[in-house]
């Protein structure tokens, strides 16, 4: 799966507010040539000419549309419980399909299993029972996922030093949706309802609801590095 954003940020300053609104204005005029400005007004009635001076006032007293310039991050986005969830692009580093995954024994219970990529047996995690999150388990039996659709995400912590290994697992995900830029400083701060959920693992949330993961943070909690074996 290609990693590239779907909205790119190229990076450029803007251009000074006033630029824009005689950029704006002089595209309201009949003509950009003086000369010839000035012989298509000869041929206006008053009225004609009161209202494309007007549209020029209009224009020029309007405010320039705001350009978002700022820090941004990529996100690759998944869901989990009909909720959508975005990690940083630089902590992922495959996706495979949901393949038959090999039960492990006295393991934590958000350990779903272990599969084999690359010819490395890497642990996978149920991010649902690992942060704590509602599940929609019915009943008269286990919860049921579209197979076809169900993703490995393979991610790795990136803050790994001489002092703290890298790790690398795998998180199961209902589907991989997208890939998105967002502004560093529009991420908020969780919402109440989310503060319970592991809120040290959870970087912040989006205007349109999007979660933002901490994967780093998520790698170094000490329930996943003291199974780190597995």
């Amino acid at each position: 799966m290609s990693l590239q954003p779907k909205n790119a940020v190229n990076g450029k300053s803007a251009k000074p507010p006033h630029a824009n609104r005689l950029s704006s204005a002089q595209a309201s005029l009949p003509s950009p040539n003086l000369q010839s400005s000035t012989s298509q007004e000869d041929h206006l009635s008053p009225v004609e000419l009161a209202e494309i001076w007007a549209r020029r006032a209009y224009t020029l007293a309007q405010e320039p549309a705001a350009v978002a310039i700022g820090q941004t991050i990529v996100l690759l986005v998944f869901r989990l419980n009909g909720e959508r969830y975005g990690i940083d692009v630089t902590n992922v580093r495959e996706i495979y399909p949901l393949v038959q995954l090999t039960p492990v024994p006295r393991t934590p219970s958000f350990v779903a299993g272990v599969f084999s990529a690359r010819g490395h047996i890497l642990s996978v995690i149920d991010l649902r029972t690992f942060l704590g999150l509602p599940t929609s388990t019915p009943t008269n039996g286990p919860r049921q996922v579209e197979v076809d659709q169900t993703k490995i995400i393979v991610v790795t912590n990136t803050d790994s030093t001489s002092e703290t290994a890298q790790m690398e697992i795998g998180i199961l995900a209902d589907e991989v949706t997208d890939i998105c830029t967002v502004f560093i400083e529009e991420i908020e701060p969780p919402l109440t309802t989310q503060a319970g959920i592991r809120a040290n693992h959870i970087r912040g949330v989006t205007a349109d609801l999007l979660v933002v993961l901490d994967l780093n943070a998520l790698l170094s909690d000490k329930q996943l590095i003291i199974k780190d074996e597995l």
